[in-house]
């Protein structure tokens, strides 16, 4: 064998060991892509059953007093919390979702999926804060009491690369007469 059969053996070998080296990260990228892609739909679902969870709930605890009668928003609590004794799940209004101390709801999940990399179920903060906000912008922030609420929802897990966002709008109608 000579010089030159020797140099197209090694370019060949190098040419090869390069094809293995990008096919394997491109499998693990992949590998990488379907894993988040499969957290990011459990974060999605868990976001989801929070948010349907509370819209299950009544708008405010000032409904569940049906000897009251409702004539503007602000009849509505101005303190967007928990009340009292109240934990979750046995919430039973809307705002209930904003924690007992009006700063936020936490919960940790941790039986939803389990991490098929090291076989542990994987943790999911499941954040959620109630704000009440104007009708015209419901991305606006209301100083008052108005008929409608806003609950968001963020999921996140060290498994995932990013957070899961969701929010939603719920809001109190009546016949008027």
């Amino acid at each position: 064998m000579n010089t030159g059969q020797t140099m197209l053996t090694i370019g060949s070998m190098m040419l090869l060991t390069f094809l293995v080296l990008r096919f394997n990260s491109i499998q693990l990228t992949t590998a990488e892509t379907a894993y988040n892609a499969k957290f990011g739909i459990v974060a999605i679902s868990l976001a989801n059953s929070l948010i349907e969870e509370a819209k299950d709930k009544v708008f405010d605890e000032v409904v569940l007093d049906t000897t009251k009668t409702i004539y503007n928003a602000t009849d509505f609590s101005s303190v967007l919390r928990s009340e009292s004794g109240e934990v979750y799940p046995n919430f039973d209004d809307f705002d209930d979702y904003n924690g007992p101390t009006g700063e936020g709801f936490f919960y940790l999940d941790t039986l939803s999926l389990r991490n098929p990399q090291t076989g542990v179920y994987t943790r999911f903060e499941i954040r959620s804060n109630v704000e009440y906000v104007s009708d015209t912008n419901p991305n606006v922030k209301s100083s008052i009491n108005t008929y409608h609420k806003k609950l968001n929802v963020s999921v996140f897990s060290d498994a995932m690369i990013d957070t899961v966002k969701i929010s939603t709008v719920f809001s109190y109608w009546t016949l008027l007469e």
